[in-house]
């Protein structure tokens, strides 16, 4: 790893001491190779090496704060996913228990719906009711029970 670093600073130094291709705008596109009513274009950076490494610094930084504010984002989406998901959760389970209690509801309407009331019996207090008494079944005890005389 340290070599790799090393090896891309010593890259990045000789390609900022390379002089600076000559480059032409063409209308509204640029070239290295000249071009019929071509401009050249100075493409030198005019900063110096100090606001150099102060622009790369403050870029640094600013990566830092990026990937941290990314980081802080995506816990606060998943904190929130998980706060909807919970949300839907109970909402859906209250939902079932209205329909439960809704569907209870309606069955013991029908089930009062379908009772039927038979009339009560009247009773007659006023009325007296006299039975004479049962004749014998069979002839042998008919013979045997006294008449009255």
């Amino acid at each position: 790893m340290r070599y790799l670093s090393v090896s891309g600073l010593a890259l990045a130094m000789a390609c900022a001491q390379l002089p600076a291709q000559t480059l032409y705008r063409c209308g509204n596109e640029y070239r290295d190779t000249p071009c019929p009513n071509g401009v050249v274009v100075d493409a030198r950076d005019p900063r110096t090496p100090a606001q150099k490494s102060e622009a790369q610094s403050l870029t640094a930084k600013e990566g830092a704060l990026a990937e941290r504010m990314e980081k802080s984002r995506l816990q606060s989406e998943a904190g929130a996913a998980k706060r909807l998901q919970a949300r839907a959760q109970r909402e859906a389970a209250q939902e079932k228990k209205r329909a439960a209690d809704t569907q209870a509801a309606e069955r013991a309407q029908h089930a009062q719906d379908a009772v039927v009331l038979k009339p009560h019996k009247k009773q007659r207090e006023d009325v007296f009711t006299v039975r004479s008494a049962k004749p014998p079944k069979n002839t042998a005890s008919a013979a045997k029970t006294p008449k009255n005389p």
